[in-house]
């Protein structure tokens, strides 16, 4: 069609027709030398479809999302909880081999946990590494720190000052004996001129520090002595220079949140209540509880206790739940920590273990805290000594619960009500379309339609042959005495007739292959090279 136009064109431009048919850079070179609006305008669409493939894949994404899982058998989100803490049996406390010894590591676990780190919730069990759980109640020990001697109480603190003294003479006489009796004789004294005491001892009854309803709860209560300065190791003490905590533990109920993400669960702490949910006329802490040593010695706890429980009251948005302590088997558990909290030390100046008597640890674990860790000689500042000593009791309460959770004290552990179960997430794909992206996309086959139209408009009122289709005008290009059997495309139709009574054929010759034209008249064959 373009050169169809009265107007001469040059011959070079059959050279950039064609070159445009091959790629973008010959439509470049057409759309930039334009040769005729609508040559133009089809070179432009096809330009433009060097970005169909950028515009496409940013049209398509394929992200991944959680998703809840389902069906799958290995699909598994539980986490272990404790509404009831019991091992009676209905006649006695039947407890699994070596509970008490596990009650007492974990105590241990959490007093000797370095004091710059907590010590973790129950893990809980994730197939896939996500999973959510909604939010769940569960039975714990909750634990506090009082300062004592910033309380002001001159009664109590005179008390707590015979208390220590008497501890003090004790671990002192008993140093002393042991000396003696290995020989050191008075060189041990000389060696240790000055130590740190620490002491640990069970409250008779409440001090007041705690609010009545957490004082109800109460599963242990003991008082530290310490000093943060060296003493003359010798007897007695300056008892005036000491100072005084209270560290308590106490039952109590929470509700919590767990969520794992990438195999890290994390737990959350919604609400923690402590408070009864029906009056007690007793209590839960073994040496305010007189009554307990007289039916453990005679074993006759199961008719003074039976099946007698204190009932806690709900976390904040659980209410529907009931959380119960077994009172026979919780004095038995305070008794446990009772004497564990059992304990005093004496402390050289680098924070070494000089001596010691009771539990065997406890006091060692507090005084790392108080006075920093081995060979130090700076005291931390009050501030960082509360601090270390409020996680000190803090990772106590978190391990005795996680046993409380998951231990075999529990005789609920295999029904449904210790288990919570959760949603498992897992990676899944998803086809995302962004049709902005698609803009283009459409916009290059609307254009490319039009094109077609116009281009059959043009050519029909051009009136040309579409010979494009057509393999036999490809015969007139040969030599000059074939196109005068075959005839011209002048008639396209013509020549489309005449082929069907012209028999050919291939033949191998000299200068490659050549093609015959046997011409077939009134029933006689002509042949034509």
């Amino acid at each position: 069609m373009w050169f169809l136009s009265p107007k001469y064109r040059l011959l070079s431009d059959l050279q950039v027709f064609d070159e445009a048919t091959r790629g973008g850079l010959g439509g470049l070179r057409l759309l930039l030398s334009f040769k005729g609006f609508l040559a133009s305008f089809g070179a432009l669409i096809m330009m433009s479809g060097l970005l169909t493939s950028t515009l496409t894949q940013q049209a398509v994404t394929y992200p991944q999302f959680e998703a809840e899982s389902h069906g799958s058998a290995t699909d598994k989100a539980e986490i272990a909880r404790a509404t009831t803490f019991s091992a009676y049996n209905g006649n006695t406390i039947a407890l699994a081999a070596y509970d008490s010894l596990r009650e007492q590591q974990a105590i241990f676990n959490g007093a000797f946990q370095a004091p710059a780190e907590d010590i973790l919730p129950v893990a809980p069990v994730c197939s896939s590494g996500e999973c959510r759980w909604p939010p769940y109640g569960t039975l714990a020990i909750c634990g506090g720190v009082a300062n004592l001697t910033a309380l002001g109480n001159t009664t109590l603190l005179e008390s707590l000052g015979e208390m220590a003294e008497k501890r003090l003479s004790v671990l002192f006489d008993t140093t002393r004996s042991t000396a003696d009796a290995l020989g050191y004789g008075d060189r041990y004294f000389s060696i240790v001129p000055q130590v740190y005491p620490i002491v640990i001892g069970a409250l008779d009854r409440p001090t007041g520090a705690f609010n009545a309803s957490v004082t109800a709860l109460m599963a242990s209560d003991s008082f530290v002595a310490y000093a943060d300065e060296l003493l003359n190791n010798s007897f007695p003490f300056d008892v005036n220079k000491l100072k005084y905590l209270e560290v308590a533990f106490w039952w109590c109920t929470k509700s919590l949140e767990t969520n794992v993400t990438a195999g890290k669960a994390v737990t959350t702490e919604i609400a923690i209540r402590s408070e009864l949910a029906r009056p007690l006329d007793t209590v839960l802490n073994q040496p305010w509880h007189p009554e307990y040593l007289q039916c453990y010695t005679q074993g006759t706890c199961n008719a003074t206790y039976g099946d007698k429980v204190a009932s806690l009251a709900a976390p904040l948005g659980l209410r529907d739940e009931e959380y119960t302590v077994h009172l026979w088997t919780g004095l038995s558990a305070s008794a446990l920590l009772a004497t564990s909290m059992f304990d005093s030390v004496f402390m050289d100046r680098t924070r070494g273990n000089v001596a010691s008597n009771g539990a065997g640890g406890i006091a060692q674990a507090m005084g790392l805290s108080i006075l920093g860790d081995f060979l130090s000689t700076v005291a931390p500042a009050p501030e960082e000594q509360m601090g270390a000593v409020r996680r000190l009791v803090a990772n106590v309460a978190q391990s005795t619960t996680n046993l409380i959770r998951s231990g075999n004290t529990r005789l609920n552990k295999t029904d449904a009500s210790a288990v919570v179960t959760g949603i498992v997430k897992t990676q899944q794909p998803f086809v995302v379309i962004r049709w902005e992206w698609m803009a283009m996309v459409a916009a290059q086959l609307g254009l490319t339609a039009l094109f077609l139209v116009i281009t059959m408009i043009y050519t029909h009122r051009a009136q040309m042959q579409v010979i494009k289709c057509s393999s036999l005008a490809t015969l007139c290009a040969l030599d000059s005495n074939t196109r005068g059997h075959i005839g011209g495309i002048d008639d396209l139709e013509g020549l489309k007739e005449k082929a069907k009574c012209l028999a050919v054929r291939l033949q191998r010759g000299a200068s490659g292959i050549a093609l015959w034209l046997g011409m077939l008249r009134d029933g006689q064959s002509e042949v034509q090279r």
